[in-house]
């Protein structure tokens, strides 16, 4: 058994701690496991890719080959189309509808693709995957910076590898008490989201 899971967003989203708590959550069930990242040269705003393997017997490197990750989740939409080409044909994406502006769409020297484009780009791939606002969701529960708890969330109801209850234990169990009950909400409202978009019966 292998699962690949990498996880594309921008600095500051959380994608490090995010790929800390499932790699934690696999040791925990007596996987091996094998992490890395590759980081862009701005400590926020650029690129944070997230490579996390698991597997019950030897790996060989932390890097996901490409067509290999069964699930690709994206913090920032157009991080995901970035990595989209690591994603097995049968894999699942969760995207966050959220965008994060480039410094030079900022600028006004580059464009930044519409929600609607990078949607119908995924979709001439005939990729599976889904869409939420995690970070409108987050932002409804009290912080934004919520977010990767809410993907967390909407990966844990999709992956039939990781389970919400064991995900919520390791959270419980490493945040600031005054924090617990908000990164709770976000992950039970991540799921919630696939759930609904998925018309799925909670696990």
């Amino acid at each position: 058994m292998i699962q690949n899971i990498l996880i594309a967003g921008v600095g500051g989203q959380g994608n490090l701690f995010a790929s800390a708590l499932l790699a934690k959550s696999a040791i925990r069930r007596g996987y091996r496991v094998l992490a890395t990242e590759t980081i862009g040269a701005a400590q926020r705003g650029g690129s944070v890719v997230s490579h996390l393997r698991v597997a019950d017997q030897t790996l060989y490197s932390p890097l996901i080959p490409d067509g290999q990750a069964d699930y690709l989740v994206g913090f920032e939409p157009i991080e995901l189309l970035r990595q989209v080409r690591k994603l097995k044909q049968d894999g699942i994406y969760i995207m966050n509808s959220r965008p994060v502006l480039t410094v030079g769409c900022t600028m006004g020297l580059d464009r930044y693709p519409t929600l609607s484009e990078i949607i119908s780009a995924l979709d001439e791939m005939n990729l599976k995957g889904y869409m939420i606002n995690a970070t409108e969701a987050a932002d409804e529960i009290g912080d934004p910076v919520l977010m990767n708890m809410v993907m967390i969330g909407a990966l844990c109801a999709v992956s039939e590898f990781y389970k919400l209850d064991e995900i919520k234990t390791i959270v419980a169990e490493g945040s600031r008490k005054s924090l617990i009950e908000a990164n709770l909400d976000a992950l039970e409202t991540g799921a919630q989201l696939i759930y609904e978009a998925a018309k799925l019966e909670p696990v």
